[in-house]
């Protein structure tokens, strides 16, 4: 079971990326059922230390209101929003918002392969058993 935050009308969360050894806290992440795929803020790459390889691939995403950006999806070895871990799941890297408050989007990719339940009474998200 983890526990969610509402802030600004929106679902928010904390997630642990690890990949390769070395782990990073991302913090004001938002739980979005209208993603497909999680983006994460590339700067959390960076701070990992995580370069680049052939398999990574340059995806084109539009977003609400029919914006456009651009973004590396790569497979890391886990993230996982308090005991709910996926592991060897491709994220998307790149920007969510300009104005930095929100450093990723949790989407249906994660949800999903998770068996994630949204209890919107309680705020929390655990796995269906």
């Amino acid at each position: 079971m983890h526990k969610l935050v509402i802030k600004n009308g929106l679902l928010y969360t904390s997630v642990i990326l690890k990949h390769e050894g070395k782990s990073v806290i991302v913090n004001d992440v938002i739980i979005d059922t209208g993603a497909f795929h999680t983006i994460i803020a590339a700067d959390y790459l960076e701070s990992m230390d995580v370069g680049f390889s052939d398999e990574d691939e340059l995806v084109k995403a539009s977003g609400y209101g029919g914006t456009v950006c651009y973004s590396v999806r790569k497979k890391i070895d886990s993230i996982e929003c308090g005991n709910i871990v996926v592991n060897n799941i491709k994220l998307d890297f790149g920007e969510i918002d300009p104005n930095e408050r929100v450093n990723g989007l949790i989407g249906l990719d994660y949800l999903r392969s998770a068996g994630v339940i949204l209890d919107l009474v309680d705020l929390i998200m655990y796995i269906k058993k």
